[in-house]
C-alpha cells in the first residue's frame, strides 16, 4: 500500500510539472519524451531505496545461556568452566495458543493480488483483441506500397488512421483532401507515434489503478495530433482548408451548422494550429 501511494504521488507531481511548465511551451518532441519518462519514473522511483542520511549501526548484545548437561553436578564442573544454561523447551500447548486463528493480512493480500491480476488480464485481452482486429483489417484491405508507409484501403474504415507503418483509409477521399489526410497520417508513421501509443496502452494495462497514467496516455495522443497538424501546415497546406478537412473527417457534415465544437478536442487542435 505504501508503494502504491508513492506511485500515485510521484506520477501526480510529474504530470503537474508537465501541465504547468512544459505543455505549449516546449517542442512536441520534448513533451512526448517527458510524458513517456514520467510514466517510467513514477513506477521506478518509489521502488528505489535512497538513503537520505548515513546509516548508524546499533549494537545490541544478547547473552547466551546454556544449560548444564544432564547428569552433571556442580561438583563435576571445573571452576574455570562458565555456567551457561539452556532455556526449557516451550510446551506445545503454549505454542498452539500463540498462533492466530485467521491470517487477515494474508487474506487481504491474496484478494488484492487476485483483483489486480484479473483486471490486468481483462485489459491485456482487450488490447490483444484490438491488435488482432487491425491485422484482420489489413489482410482484407487493398495494399499499396508508398515507400515510407503501406496504404491499406477498405470501405469499412470510416475515419483514417495509422498503425505502425500502415495507413488505413476508407472511401470518399479524393483529390486534395486525400493528399492532406495521407500527409497527416504519414507524419504519425514518420515520428513512430504508434510505438509510443503501444507503450502507453501497456502502461495503462499494468497500472490501471493510477489515474495519472491514463491522463498521461491521453495527453500523449494529444501531442501526437498536434505534431502531425504542424507537419501538414509546414508542408504548405492552407490553414482554413485543413481545418475544414479535419472537421469533416471527425464530424461528417458542414461546420456551419454543427454544434458542440467547444466541448470537443478539435477546438484545441484548431487553436494549436495558430501557435508557434
Amino acid at each position: 500500500m505504501s508503494y502504491l501511494l508513492e506511485v500515485l504521488l510521484c506520477s501526480g507531481l510529474l504530470l503537474g510539472f508537465y501541465r504547468v511548465l512544459l505543455v505549449r511551451k516546449v517542442s512536441f518532441g520534448i513533451c512526448r519524451r517527458y510524458l513517456l519518462a514520467a510514466v517510467v519514473l513514477s513506477v521506478v522511483l518509489p521502488a528505489l531505496q535512497i538513503p537520505l542520511y548515513p546509516a548508524r549501526t546499533a549494537v545490541c548484545p544478547v547473552p547466551l545461556l546454556l544449560a548444564a548437561p544432564a547428569g552433571s553436578s556442580q561438583a563435576d564442573r571445573s571452576d574455570d568452566e562458565p555456567l551457561v544454561e539452556f532455556p526449557e523447551a516451550v510446551s506445545a500447548a503454549a505454542v498452539a495458543g500463540d498462533v492466530p486463528a485467521v491470517d487477515r493480512t494474508g487474506a487481504l493480500r491474496t484478494a488484492a493480488g487476485s483483483l489486480y491480476g484479473a483486471v490486468c488480464l481483462v485489459l491485456l485481452g482487450s488490447f490483444a483483441g484490438r491488435w488482432r482486429a487491425l491485422r484482420r483489417l489489413r489482410k482484407r484491405a487493398r495494399l499499396t506500397d508508398c515507400g515510407a508507409y503501406t496504404l491499406a484501403e477498405h470501405h469499412s474504415v470510416s475515419v483514417p488512421f495509422s498503425f505502425l507503418r500502415t495507413v488505413f483509409l476508407g472511401d470518399g477521399f479524393e483529390g486534395r483532401q486525400r493528399d492532406v489526410v495521407l500527409y497527416h497520417e504519414a507524419s504519425h508513421v514518420r515520428h513512430r507515434h504508434s510505438l509510443e501509443r503501444i507503450f502507453a496502452e501497456l502502461a495503462c494495462c499494468f497500472f490501471w489503478f493510477d489515474p495519472f497514467v491514463w491522463m498521461a496516455a491521453g495527453w500523449l495522443r494529444e501531442v501526437h495530433e498536434w505534431e502531425a497538424d504542424r507537419d501538414v501546415l509546414r508542408a504548405g497546406y492552407d490553414l482554413t482548408e485543413y481545418r475544414t478537412i479535419v472537421f469533416r473527417q471527425l464530424f461528417g457534415y458542414n461546420p456551419d451548422i454543427a454544434c458542440g465544437l467547444n466541448h470537443s478536442f478539435t477546438k484545441t487542435r484548431f487553436a494549436m494550429m495558430t501557435q508557434f
